[in-house]
């Protein structure tokens, strides 16, 4: 008996896994995918869509699927960090930077500052001015320090800040794949209809409207929609997932996990207290 498919996803992929891995990649063959079904609808009929979902999920092809959406987004990470100037999480903590207020910032250095071992002091604003790598380098190790005590059920505001930015860092990773493959899903779609209207060219050539729509109307709404879902989809990959997209997600989990420095403060205070994040 196969084992039913949510079952085995569950099993593959944890939360974060699901968001950040599995769906930017079922999101990137989504157009396409659809685009075979409206053209061949008896996939959809018989069992073999089903068959080939469960032999899919059984062979660990959406695994396969969602590890290489996450070894896209991971490859274009230095870049992302070359343009935005670090870090997200490094560039909030800089003095020069204005994502946090002055009393916030320095509440959080105060509290890496005694919490993490072995740390050097963090830089003045003047001494990051001076010397602005190796200021750079003392918030980032403290930053590794934080990712790992901001961990458990007291953080799940970050869990979800730090899923979102692996979903838009990997479809970001994705988007060369996802414009290719929608492109030439509707290639072939062109290339379909031209071959069951030889004259449809000419009709377009001859602006000949009325007789061109009336050629495609045979096709059905399931065929013109997966057509048009799949043109929206590449102004969605080109105008959409854009590196900007990232960095808003990046700063919305930068800002989360620095935020944990309070929680991880008030549950030292009050080790019996409940602190579980909203």
């Amino acid at each position: 008996m196969a084992i039913p498919l949510t079952t085995d996803i569950a099993q593959m992929f944890d939360g974060y896994g699901r968001q950040a891995r599995l769906f930017p990649g079922l999101l990137t063959i989504f157009p396409p995918l659809l685009a075979v079904f409206a053209w061949f609808p008896w996939l959809l009929l018989s069992s073999i869509g089903a068959t080939l979902l469960t032999v899919a999920t059984s062979c660990g092809l959406l695994y396969a699927l969602g590890s290489y959406a996450r070894t896209k987004g991971r490859r274009i990470e230095p870049s992302l960090r070359k343009a935005w100037g670090g870090w997200p999480t490094t560039i909030i903590l800089r003095h020069r930077d204005s994502h946090l207020d002055r009393h916030t910032r320095q509440r959080y250095l105060s509290f890496l500052g005694s919490a993490v071992p072995d740390l050097p002091a963090f830089p003045t604003a003047e001494q990051e001015a001076v010397d602005p790598s190796g200021a750079d380098a003392v918030y980032d190790s403290a930053v590794v320090w934080l990712k790992e005590m901001a961990r458990g059920k007291d953080f799940s505001m970050v869990h979800r800040e730090n899923a979102q930015y692996g979903f838009r860092r990997n479809l970001r990773g994705l988007k060369p794949v996802g414009i290719i493959i929608c492109g030439l899903t509707l290639a072939a779609s062109a290339c379909a209809i031209v071959y069951s209207n030889p004259g449809f060219f000419n009709l377009l050539q001859k602006h000949d409207w009325r007789m061109a729509i009336g050629a495609l109307v045979p096709l059905g709404p399931a065929v013109l929609s997966a057509m048009a879902v799949n043109a929206a989809a590449i102004i969605i990959w080109v105008f959409v997932v854009t590196r900007q997209w990232v960095w808003e997600a990046g700063v919305q989990y930068a800002t989360a996990l620095l935020s944990a420095c309070d929680t991880i403060r008030l549950r030292r205070m009050l080790p019996n207290a409940s602190t579980t994040a909203a």
